[in-house]
């Protein structure tokens, strides 16, 4: 127990001291649901569990990271559909590229 204590308290010590600062320099202050956001991605990374397609004959390819990122944020603002979260990404570039960042 005591060593997830300390590689959370590690986790934590790099998402205040170098990721938040970098942040705030590519988009500006960030709201509490950014914040818990962009903690969340960062402690899952979520990124190393899911596996890059070029996609089927006729269809483009995806980035599925993006997508997942985008479903982690449905859920830590609470959006009760898809089309919330399409609507919020249309309008909301800060979320937009959160959602789109590579880790």
């Amino acid at each position: 127990m005591n060593g997830l204590n300390e590689t959370l308290s590690q986790t934590w010590l790099n998402i205040q001291s170098s990721l938040f600062p970098w942040l705030a320099e590519e988009l500006g202050p960030k709201t509490e649901k950014q914040q818990a956001l962009v903690t969340t991605l960062e402690i899952i990374r979520i990124e190393e569990f899911i596996t890059s397609s070029r996609g089927f004959p006729g269809r483009p390819p995806q980035d599925r990271t993006a997508i997942a990122r985008a479903f982690v944020a449905k859920t830590i603002y609470h959006l009760p559909t898809t089309r919330a979260l399409l609507d919020r990404l249309s309008t909301d570039s800060a979320l937009r590229r959160i959602c789109t960042q590579r880790a």
